[in-house]
């Protein structure tokens, strides 16, 4: 996560997406603190309140992708607004139906933070999909992003959902694939935060010759 960060700062790759760099930022904020100071951070609360703010962000990052490829082209970007309303209105639904009594950290980690995972799994796959839909152009550092993090959104949420419900030795393996599909996630962000800008494809210039008349 270091070396992405300093990729991102050293490439400036914040100029394009504000919202992931600053997900990166508190992501490696809380893994120094949790492990520096264990005693302090290794908590339930302090968890659930990283998660929270990462949450947060990560609708963040969705929409500020969507208004950077998008806000271009007035067609695709009215048909995303109903969309991305859709998405968050039924998440937001979804996670008041669970919420409305309290949430300790059982309820959070088995009810509430999967539903706002899958909410933010939907968004970026919506996004994705009208992208796509349209043929809209998309710089190469986000698609490098959205393309590796979807997925690993999901095994994140299956993970989630299957730790009050499989043996404990299914959790191991569940464990593993996990934590091998993580660093995974981060050699990609790195080699697209340290990749070098590509240089905008020019059109082929154009010449006429009046050498000949042009005939009618």
């Amino acid at each position: 996560m270091a070396v992405v960060v300093a990729g991102v700062l050293a490439r400036r790759r914040y100029r394009v997406w504000f919202f992931f760099a600053l997900f990166l930022a508190v992501t490696l904020a809380s893994a120094v603190m949790i492990g520096a100071w264990p005693g302090r951070f290794h908590t339930h609360d302090f968890w659930q309140a990283k998660e929270t703010a990462l949450n947060f962000l990560r609708f963040g990052m969705a929409i500020e992708l969507a208004y950077r490829t998008f806000r271009s082209f007035p067609g695709a970007l009215a048909t995303l607004r109903w969309t991305l309303l859709f998405v968050l209105v039924t998440t937001w639904v979804t996670v008041v139906a669970v919420s409305g009594g309290g949430v300790d950290f059982r309820s959070f980690m088995a009810d509430l933070h999967p539903r706002v995972l899958y909410g933010s799994i939907w968004l970026f796959t919506a996004i994705a999909a009208l992208i796509l839909w349209y043929r809209l152009p998309v710089q190469a550092f986000h698609k490098a992003v959205l393309l590796s993090y979807v997925p690993f959104l999901l095994l994140f949420t299956v993970t989630m959902n299957a730790l009050g419900s499989v043996s404990r030795d299914r959790l191991g393996w569940l464990s593993y694939l996990y934590q091998i599909a993580y660093l995974a996630l981060l050699v990609n962000w790195a080699r697209a935060a340290w990749r070098r800008m590509e240089a905008p494809t020019r059109p082929p210039e154009v010449t006429t010759s009046l050498r000949e008349p042009i005939s009618a």
